[in-house]
């Protein structure tokens, strides 16, 4: 681990694009600011492992919850998918 000491209003410029500012510091709490290129996403540790949690779990899907979803999606009349449409997303769905 790199380990850097920085003044407020000092800069870390991370692979020529990336730019960590310190804005302002006292005893407990450092604010910094982060110029990224829009490509690029910063989190905050904990919405980070929040996002990671969601995205497992949301592999976790059970036959039966994909049953109920394409079921309701069928039943609905008002939707620009065909059943057809439906069939093989579900299908796809279930193979994974």
């Amino acid at each position: 681990m790199l380990v850097l000491a920085r003044k407020v209003g000092e800069k870390i410029i991370l692979n020529d694009d990336i730019e960590i500012i310190i804005l302002d510091a006292n005893q407990n709490t450092v604010r910094i600011g982060v110029n990224a290129p829009k490509n690029v996403s910063v989190y905050r540790e904990e919405l980070y492992r929040e996002i990671k949690n969601a995205n497992a779990d949301s592999n976790n899907v059970s036959q039966a919850s994909v049953k109920q979803l394409h079921d309701l999606l069928k039943d609905n009349a008002h939707s620009a998918f065909s059943t057809t449409n439906f069939d093989k997303l579900t299908n796809k769905i279930q193979k994974h």
